[in-house]
């Protein structure tokens, strides 16, 4: 399936109708995988085909204490994030982690969680970046913040979409100031962060931050409209509080099955909670967000289509990232098929979920490398992986 210039090059679909284009365009990704599953990762299987899922850790933490698990929490907090500060905007007091690009000029992913999440959900994703280094691989930095009434953040009880896309552009803008940003900028949102982000892009065309990509983390329009249905269910059977971190990690892991990945969870989960007369409670209050439920979606699929379009300014390329087969509504069928947006799937579902960045962080690390290196410099990835570059067409561009 071709994909034009507004994504970059080919299209990517991971399931097992992959076409020979997708496939030969990343057959690096695919090698990477290959050669990291040799160092205590195990095969596993997609319908069939081989599977692009890590081994996790056993689910379920037993053997720590409290204590050690927020001396480990707080250690890999300030390790993986040297800059941890707060943004004052005018409603809000907004929590922001940031890493840096080990060399400029860089890239960074400006990263927003989704509902009832914090930045934290990011910070897995962000070590195996750290780790990830190749001379041809672009320095990558990243910089997340909790929104409005997540994690550490200050502020009112507003939960529109309209007033994070507020926060977003205010934040944004004094992330660029603030540390005289030249690198090139990507955003990725998960869930509620994904829309965000496509919001804050359809209402400014014009793109005066020059971002180069936009990178939707599980979020479908018609799936997520359909999953609000469920929310003040989940949210009156999930427990008002825990006795210790392990119970809430276990929660998420072993009984509910939100999260797959242990060592993610020992990082996001504590970020969710805070003490309140010997107990832990959660910080956000889902249920103050419902007024809001009927806006947050509507009509995604179509402004992730048509945002970062302008004629005038840097246009930006688009990628979906899926957990699983999930349904595509009409406007993202047609936009994958006109190639307006790159499309990767990952299917096992006993591997991962709703927090595929968290689950299988290698996977989105390295399709999140590749989508940079072909939109930062495409004539040198075509360069790198085919061994020549196309006298026409979108690479041509050095």
């Amino acid at each position: 399936m071709r994909c034009g210039a507004e994504c970059g090059g080919w299209g990517t679909i991971r399931t097992k109708n992959t076409s020979f284009c997708a496939y030969f365009l990343m057959s690096n990704l695919r090698k990477s995988i290959a050669s990291r599953s040799k160092n205590n990762l195990e095969a596993v299987y997609e319908d069939g085909s081989q599977e692009l899922v890590e081994e996790t850790t056993s689910l379920s933490v037993n053997d720590e204490s409290d204590d050690k698990l927020m001396e480990h929490f707080k250690h890999i907090k300030s390790d993986t994030f040297p800059i941890i500060e707060q943004y004052e905007l005018h409603e809000a007091t907004l929590q922001t982690y940031y890493r840096p690009p080990s060399k400029e000029p860089g890239a960074i992913l400006v990263c927003h969680h989704g509902a009832g999440s914090s930045a934290l959900t990011f910070c897995q994703l962000t070590r195996y970046l750290m780790e990830e280094k190749s001379n041809q691989n672009p320095s990558i930095g990243v910089f997340a913040f909790d929104a409005r009434g997540h994690g550490n953040s200050i502020a009112t009880d507003n939960y529109s979409l309209e007033k994070m896309t507020s926060d977003f552009g205010d934040i944004l803008d004094q992330f660029v100031k603030k540390n005289k940003i030249s690198s090139t900028l990507y955003l990725v949102g998960h869930s509620l962060g994904g829309s965000v982000l496509t919001n804050y892009l359809q209402k400014n065309q014009t793109n005066p931050h020059n971002i180069k990509g936009l990178v939707m983390l599980d979020i479908v329009e018609e799936t997520a409209n359909s999953a609000l249905s469920a929310m003040p269910m989940f949210i009156a059977k999930r427990p008002a509080h825990f006795a210790t971190y392990t119970d809430a990690i276990n929660w998420h892991v072993k009984t509910n099955r939100l999260l797959h990945n242990v060592e993610s969870a020992k990082i996001s989960v504590p970020a969710l909670l805070t003490k309140s007369n010997d107990k832990l409670v959660w910080i956000t209050d889902l249920q103050l967000t419902a007024p809001y439920w009927g806006g947050w979606f509507t009509n995604l699929s179509s402004n992730f289509i048509e945002c970062g379009k302008s004629q005038k300014s840097q246009k930006v390329a688009k990628l979906l990232i899926l957990a699983g087969h999930e349904t595509l509504d009409t406007n993202l069928i047609i936009g994958q098929m006109q190639g307006k947006y790159q499309l990767i799937v990952f299917n096992n579902s006993e591997k991962t979920g709703h927090f595929v960045h968290e689950d299988i962080p290698m996977q989105v690390g390295l399709s999140l490398i590749d989508f940079i290196r072909r939109n930062d410099s495409p004539s040198d990835y075509m360069k790198n992986e085919l061994g020549f570059v196309p006298k026409w067409g979108a690479f041509n561009k050095g």
